[in-house]
Parts: C-alpha cells; structure tokens; sequence
C-alpha cells in the first residue's frame, strides 16, 4: 500500500488492518462489518488513535451495498471468505473484482483442509459448520481457491499456507478465553455454548 491508496477490508472484525493501513502506509482505509457493536468499537479504537474519518472510515453494511461506483486500490478478505458458502463464492470474487481497480490488488486469508484429510479433520468442519458459524464452510482444500480465483479473472500472484502461525495464534484465542471464563456473563454465553468454544478453539489448535 502506498500514501492515498484506497483500501477496502471486507469483514474488518476488530478494524486492526485498516488502522494498521492507515497509520503505517497513509491509506484511506475503509472496513465493512455486519456487527453494529463491532462498527462502534471500531470507531471508539479510531478515535483513540486519531484517526479522522477519512483516515479510516468503518462502515456497519452489508459489502454489496458500497456505492458501485466506487473503486479501490486494494481489497482484503480476512478469515471472512468461508461465510460467503461455495454455492456464492464466484458471485463474491465477481463483486470484489467489480470494485477493484483495473491493477489492484485482492489478499484473502482463507482456513480450509488439504486433500485426502483424514476423517478427524472432517469432523472438525462439520462440527465448526454446526456449532460455531452455521452455513460456513472452511472443508475445501487450496487448489479449489486459486482455481476459484482464475475462473473469475484474477492472476494468482503468490500463495503462501500459514498454518502453523494459525495455531499459535488460535492457542492464544483458547488460553485468553480459558482465563476470562469466570468474568462472562452466564445469560448471554450459558454454559453450553462456553463448552461448545472450548471444545472448538481446543481443537482447532
């Protein structure tokens, strides 16, 4: 990213790469959540940070309602790819193409499962796609995402699999959430689901 570039971050989540984009490379950074708590909290972080609006501006909306005639530089999907479902997956890759200008850049960060994986990591995604995030498919393996990306018109520039990152990162998740346990509130995370994340973050380590 270059000073002015615009960038775009579908599923911002906590906004921490577009803040990072535009402190660190002076990108007019956008994101786009579904959350409405989430927007707030990004905009509260923004403010902390002095990070004016055009700076970096959060967006609480669906991605298909961003104003069509905008364009921008660079666009990224971070672990949000896998909500989109198979059955969509090429109507997203087309939409983000229609965004992007004609030398853009897309990065998308994507959890998946290799070819032939055993009969345990199987059960991890049905279990995840039950469970934790209904609907959601993280089971296809990485030749189908870059094959994905060819049939809607992109250059596959570089591929890199992070996987054991991932899972310092996820044994991270699973340690903050064991030791913040006794601080949730029981009528909004009853003990069930607090079991079901256990299980989930544990098992994704």
């Amino acid at each position: 990213l270059k000073k002015g570039d615009r960038f775009l971050d579908i599923g911002c989540g906590w906004g921490t790469l577009v803040r990072h984009a535009a402190s660190k490379f002076g990108a007019k950074a956008t994101g786009v959540t579904l959350s409405k708590e989430g927007a707030a909290w990004c905009r509260q972080k923004n403010k902390e940070e002095k990070l004016s609006e055009e700076q970096c501006k959060i967006l609480n909306c669906d991605y298909r309602e961003i104003d069509p005639q905008l364009r921008f530089d660079a666009i990224s999907a971070v672990e949000m790819a896998e909500h989109v479902g198979l059955a969509n997956f090429q109507l997203f890759l087309g939409n983000v193409s229609q965004m992007l200008k004609d030398d853009g850049l897309f990065f998308m960060q994507v959890a998946g499962l290799r070819k032939g994986s055993n009969w345990q990591d199987v059960q991890w995604g049905l279990f995840m796609s039950k469970y934790i995030f209904p609907g959601a498919d993280a089971s296809t393996p990485l030749y189908w995402y870059t094959k994905q990306m060819e049939m809607a018109g992109f250059e596959v520039h570089s591929v890199e699999n992070i996987g054991r990152h991932y899972s310092h990162t996820l044994k991270a998740w699973y340690n903050n959430f064991l030791s913040n346990k006794g601080s949730l509130d029981a009528s909004k995370y009853p003990p069930h689901l607090q079991r079901l994340w256990e299980i989930f973050l544990a098992w994704s380590v």
